[in-house]
């Protein structure tokens, strides 16, 4: 159950659940658990600020090695 809320933004990942039959049979018992479904909807109300920045999410997705070493002048 840990791993759930790891797998809830795949889209923005750019995963399909399609391509991992038995982790999106996983994925959507989970999803159906009443529990979730109140921890999520409780969620909405709390987590109203975003809680990471457009800086971090840069540094934290979507980078190569490439990429890295341009925005960080490691170039040779």
């Amino acid at each position: 159950m840990a791993s759930y809320p790891w797998i809830v933004p795949y889209e923005r990942q750019g995963q399909r659940l399609d391509d991992f039959p038995n982790l999106k049979r996983w994925f959507e018992t989970i999803r159906a658990r009443p529990a979730v479904e109140r921890a999520y909807e409780l969620a909405k109300k709390i987590n109203v600020q975003p809680t990471v920045s457009e800086e971090s999410k840069s540094v934290l997705f979507g980078q190569t090695a490439a990429t890295a070493a341009v925005t960080y002048g490691e170039v040779q």
